[in-house]
């Protein structure tokens, strides 16, 4: 499309006012009345592929660019050659009690060659120079992000005239767009340039940049290493009114009256020649500016509108504080509005960076502004890659999970490799230690005594495909990715090994803590041999196993008989010296009793095996949690965010206040409401974690109730019923502050939609359940335990009345309960 044509397209939508944007006004923003000083407080952008990080600078805006596919080189085979030969010695050292020469040897024969995956990369920055001065005039500057329509704003006047900037990342349009109005005719002139120089310096791999005809630049290079990934972004630049040329490696637009901006960018990832994919996409825009943006906001809210929650009206004095105001006062008044705003951020950035056909979120999600990150920005599967997708299946958005199936499926290609090399176990089992990159890099990574001696990272990976089948009942999605269950049992099926009349996996650790070998209360060590997390994580594997083989009928039954005698092998759960669960094989002293990682609880969240069922059990657990907490863990907003959802499956609503006013409060870049995560520039997972955590607290689906003997974790339809819990383990604190609230869209195990209302004192008002696929399920108001009547009874029309309430219901038919 010629520029002659672009200026007609904008002459025929303009006369949008540029009037300041109030976002005092809107529950749903993100807002400042100051740029961002640093990289992680400005606001993100994403369509899956695409990320910007936009800080709202007033004369020189510089987003920081992102595609998800530009890491620091291909794929790295990193087995150690030496490993499997010095396997039956470091597993002879573990099993003598001689960890420490143990953790010696394998420092050297167990670690990866070199010791890390790739990592992911910064891209660029869009350089946008405005011709203006740099200072607003009479408090004007605004900016915010608005989570209802996926748009980013930046208002200021300067001396009379006001300009606006808005930003969109579009995933229908494949781009990234801005668009630039002033309310004076001609107000609108700047530079547009993209530059790899993330420092603000020269460039840095940065192989070529030029101008292609009067509207657009091109520039590209390639990451650090041979023969690496090549990449190129470009940006095209339609304006109304003035000129619009390009000198140089810059497009300059000179006294219009509006600016469109387009950005694109590949790599050799997708594209074998990522410039001439740049520059024809550019090409190819034809749309206007509104045209894509309302494409862009219908596509974001088919997703962002499943769900609705309200904790409830915050106080007029709430509702006039800026977010980063908001953030401060967070820690000591409960503020329902922007709690629930922090809530629809975790999905909204669950939108912006998973999509299908884009890489998973990583830990960073897609955004980061360094070459060299810390923690790579990678995927860490010990909890971080797994929380980041803890949402999409209780908050409505199964189909955001696409992108962990294809990294599951990338590490299940390498990692039958890392099996046979590294373990020699060749029998089809794949290996996941406790990193990956987007190349499904199995091998372990690094040498930190705390996490790389940890080989059962694929059981947790797998563990949400078994559940994406429990939401939705998709038995034709558990046929696909059955072979991705049993290839991870696989593995342990080779690899366990003897010790004490039990099978247990060795060496490995119980991620990350470290514990004191008997006699010596000095030397912390972590490598070990039957870490009560690994029967947690086989448990439920080899049970969803079962359970997929008896629903599919795959003819799997010696393999399943095979996994249900070494599961009776594993050690058994015991009580440890101070009431709580277990931790290791033997009773050790914990090293780091407030560790933010809660191993040993995985099974109580995200895994279903722990339940109020077994109060034995569950005390143990429970107690765990407490010391945990007793001694400062949850410090961190991931731990905040898995002490969360431990809390409502605790029925523990005083550590869940704790947990969340301690994030929203301490934990947060306070303009941009990401995660500290420091050292790293911040962490997405706990932006992704804490809203399913919350939606422990309202709904649990996570038990079920059998028709034939007791439960025992969630087990095969027709043998075990689901069960709804409505409103376990609501803080009345929250009910209070926002006079009740609700939620609607949430989704549960068994096929159902489910909304509820709340009072003042956290108590029922209504619910509604919305079958999807039909079969039956049983409904609980709170936290009675399964086998108790001692609760408070419930109802619903054509079901009667009771604690425990059965519903059989019809596909697309709604249930609405009440209290009996």
């Amino acid at each position: 499309m010629s520029v002659l044509v672009g200026a007609l397209l904008l002459g025929q939508v303009l006369g949008q006012a540029v009037t300041p944007p109030n976002s005092k006004a809107s529950s749903t923003r993100l807002w400042s009345t100051s740029s961002a000083v640093n990289w992680n407080n400005s606001y993100l952008i994403g369509n899956g592929r695409l990320g910007g990080a936009v800080p709202g600078n007033i004369a020189s805006e510089l987003v920081y660019l992102n595609e998800d596919s530009f890491w620091s080189g291909e794929f790295l085979y990193r087995v150690n050659q030496d490993a499997r030969s010095y396997m039956p010695e470091i597993q002879q050292l573990v099993r003598d009690g001689r960890v420490v020469e143990a953790t010696n040897l394998a420092d050297i024969a167990y670690t990866g060659t070199p010791l890390s995956t790739r990592h992911y990369d910064t891209l660029a920055t869009w350089e946008i120079t405005m011709n203006h001065s740099s200072v607003a005039t009479n408090g004007s500057y605004e900016r915010y992000l608005d989570i209802d329509d996926a748009t980013s704003g930046v208002y200021y006047d300067i001396n009379g005239t006001a300009y606006f900037r808005e930003y969109i990342a579009s995933q229908p349009a494949g781009v990234l767009a801005v668009r630039i109005a002033s309310n004076t005719t001609g107000a609108v002139s700047l530079q547009a340039h993209i530059r790899r120089a993330p420092d603000g310096s020269l460039n840095r791999f940065e192989d070529f940049t030029r101008r292609i005809g009067n509207d657009t630049m091109v520039m590209g290079g390639n990451d650090a290493s041979y023969p690496g990934i090549q990449f190129s972004a470009g940006t095209r630049v339609v304006a109304k009114g003035g000129s619009v040329y390009a000198i140089g490696d810059t497009v300059v637009v000179d006294h219009a009256d509006e600016a469109w901006l387009y950005l694109q960018s590949w790599t050799t990832y997708r594209r074998d020649d990522p410039q001439a994919a740049v520059l024809s996409d550019l090409a190819a825009i034809e749309k206007t500016y509104p045209e894509i943006r309302a494409e862009h906001v219908a596509d974001y809210q088919s997703y962002a509108h499943r769900v609705d929650l309200s904790f409830g009206n915050s106080s007029a004095e709430q509702r006039n504080m800026t977010t980063p105001q908001r953030v401060a006062a967070a820690n000591s008044t409960f503020d329902p509005e922007f709690t629930s705003l922090f809530f629809q951020f975790g999905r909204y950035m669950l939108i912006a960076s998973s999509r299908n056909g884009t890489l998973a979120a990583n830990l960073q999600g897609i955004w980061n502004s360094l070459m060299d990150p810390f923690w790579g920005s990678k995927y860490t599967t010990n909890i971080n890659v797994e929380m980041n997708y803890w949402p999409a299946l209780v908050t409505n958005l199964a189909d955001l999970q696409g992108p962990l199936d294809d990294l599951i499926a990338a590490t299940r290609d390498k990692g039958t490799n890392v099996s046979a090399a590294m373990y020699g176990v060749d029998n089809g089992g794949f290996v996941l230690h406790h990193n990956t990159d987007m190349w499904g890099d199995a091998a372990p990574q690094d040498n930190y005594i705390y996490s790389t001696w940890w080989a059962s990272a694929a059981p947790w990976m797998v563990f949400h495909q078994m559940e994406y089948y429990r939401f939705t009942g998709d038995t034709a999605y558990l046929r696909k990715v059955y072979p991705n269950l049993k290839s991870a049992a696989q593995f342990f099926v080779g690899f366990l090994s003897d010790y004490e009349g039990y099978k247990v996996v060795n060496p490995t650790m119980s991620p990350e803590n470290a514990y004191y070998p008997p006699n010596d209360n000095t030397t912390a060590v972590a490598i070990t041999l039957g870490a009560t997390m690994d029967t947690e994580l086989l448990w439920e594997l080899f049970n969803g196993i079962k359970e997929a083989n008896e629903l599919l009928k795959l003819g799997d039954d010696a393999f399943v008989e095979q996994l249900q005698a070494l599961e009776a092998q594993l050690p058994p759960y015991r009580e440890n010296y101070f009431g709580g669960l277990q931790e290791w094989i033997h009773d050790y002293q914990e090293a780091i009793p407030g560790i933010d990682h809660l191993s040993p609880l995985w099974a109580a969240y995200p895994g279903n095996q722990i339940t109020s069922y077994n109060m034995t059990l569950f005390n143990w657990a429970r107690e765990t949690l407490n010391h945990r907490l007793q001694h400062g863990s949850a410090a961190g907003g991931w731990g905040a965010s898995w002490c969360t959802a431990l809390s409502g499956r605790f029925f523990r609503p005083d550590w869940a206040t704790h947990c969340i006013t301690h994030l929203l409060g301490t934990q947060l870049n306070p303009d941009s409401l990401l995660n500290s995560g420091a050292p790293s520039e911040f962490q997405a997972d706990a932006n992704y974690g804490m809203p399913a955590g919350m939606m422990e607290l309202l709904l649990q689906s996570h038990e079920s109730i059998s028709t034939a003997g007791s439960p025992s974790g969630y087990s095969p339809p027709g043998a075990y019923v689901p069960l709804i819990r409505l409103l376990p383990t609501v803080p009345e604190v929250f009910a209070a502050a926002g006079g009740g609230g609700y939620v609607r869209g949430l989704r549960a195990r068994g096929g159902f939609e489910v909304g509820i209302v709340w009072d003042a004192k956290a108590g029922l008002v209504s619910a509604n359940i919305t079958s999807l696929v039909g079969g039956t399920v049983y409904v609980t108001l709170g936290d009675t335990p399964i086998g108790r009547n001692n609760g408070t009874a419930i109802k619903a029309d054509g079901a009667g009345s009771g604690v425990f309430l059965k519903l059989t219901t019809q596909v697309g038919k709604s249930y609405a309960i009440g209290n009996a």
